[in-house]
């Protein structure tokens, strides 16, 4: 059975630049001593979360109210698979192998819900917050994303402390065709449960320092090594704030072990990854006044890469490498105080390197994406 590729592919996201772009507006507007909260974002929460956060919004009823927000969002892709040039070029030649797929671009529509809880006590800030998506593709019907996210943050002077759990019930990848005799196109689905932990510190004026680990499980079954077992990844980074723009660079080193491939003599999928971000954004403009609090607009550019190296000996993962590069540029309006317009451009570039000609075949792709969002606050 062919093992897919490249199962962490979500679209890198400039709206979890750290920290949140409004701080900057916050900071010089309305002079808060305590960091902005973040909003989480994403999938499904268990039944024993979700009673602490009910726990915490009861107690905090007579202190607080609950902040919403609604994002509605569209992205067109022009390789909705990641195929490979060859596989793009056996797709228009009507190969069975990829009959899974309707088109190989396509459109995504996203509706996300934020539901935030800040509780003030004293000196400190508790936030429970609460983040569910939607998203679907309008031609590939099989590739659609019902996620939530549980995160509870604590905010103190110059510092905040974040913990969070997501849930990703069904991530759909693609069809493969199954070599255990029977030879037709198999679905290739997984889930994955994401525990995080994010401490933000700004020791001095204009300079914020962050890191955060996460674990994340990843679960189909034993057949689909990259997508059954665990994943640590540790980001430590800074962000300096200049006159007119902030720069900002992060690195984070991932470690992948697959589990299971042994009992069923596969190839080891697990890796080691390396990534280095960088981001170049401008501080808010006005729109049309001095005031950035009722409309500005904020471009950004910002720098992926990706080195990834496979650890297992056999044909398919021996000597494997991936070089992965992201480049997005965007801009975010806010149009109100309760509207803001998010447009951004992605382009994706995997390099592989490896000694077995049908993986440089197979696994090489680029892929463009554009996207427009619309927030609203209440």
């Amino acid at each position: 059975m062919t093992m897919p590729e490249d199962l962490s592919n979500d679209k890198p996201n400039p709206r979890e630049i750290y920290p949140d772009q409004e701080d900057q507006i916050r900071e010089e507007e309305e002079k808060k001593n305590r960091s902005p909260r973040v909003l989480g974002r994403r999938k499904n929460f268990r039944p024993i979360i979700l009673c602490l956060g009910l726990l915490f919004i009861s107690l905090g009823y007579s202190y607080a109210q609950i902040e919403a927000e609604v994002t509605m969002g569209v992205t067109y892709t022009d390789n909705v698979f990641q195929l490979s040039d060859y596989d793009l070029s056996r797709w228009k030649n009507d190969h069975p192998n990829l009959d899974f797929a309707k088109t190989t671009d396509d459109m995504n529509v996203a509706t996300r819900i934020d539901l935030a809880y800040p509780i003030d006590y004293k000196w400190w800030t508790f936030t429970p917050s609460v983040t569910a998506s939607i998203n679907q593709n309008t031609s590939n019907t099989d590739k659609y994303r019902h996620d939530a996210l549980f995160r509870f943050r604590v905010d103190r002077y110059y510092w905040s402390l974040t913990t969070m759990y997501g849930y990703y019930p069904y991530i759909y990848y693609r069809h493969y065709t199954d070599s255990d005799g029977t030879g037709e196109l198999e679905k290739y689905s997984y889930e994955r449960n994401l525990y995080r932990a994010e401490l933000v510190v700004r020791p001095i004026k204009n300079l914020t320092t962050f890191g955060n680990i996460r674990y994340e499980d990843l679960y189909y079954n034993q057949y689909f090594t990259e997508a059954d077992g665990n994943r640590i990844t540790t980001e430590i980074g800074a962000r300096y704030r200049f006159p007119i723009f902030s720069l900002q660079g992060s690195y984070s080193y991932r470690d992948y072990e697959s589990t299971g491939y042994k009992d069923i003599g596969a190839d080891d999928g697990s890796y080691e990854s390396n990534f280095y971000r960088g981001v170049l954004r401008m501080n808010a403009m006005p729109i049309s006044s001095e005031s950035t609090r009722n409309q500005s607009w904020q471009p950004y550019l910002e720098l992926i890469k990706e080195d990834r190296f496979y650890q297992g000996d056999g044909d398919w993962y021996g000597g494997r490498a991936y070089h992965i590069y992201n480049t997005i540029a965007g801009v975010n309006v806010k149009l109100s105080p309760s509207w803001n317009l998010s447009l951004d451009y992605l382009h994706i570039f995997r390099n592989v390197d490896s000694p077995n000609d049908s993986v440089l075949r197979l696994k090489e792709f680029s892929e463009n994406r554009l996207s427009a969002m619309v927030k609203y606050k209440f």
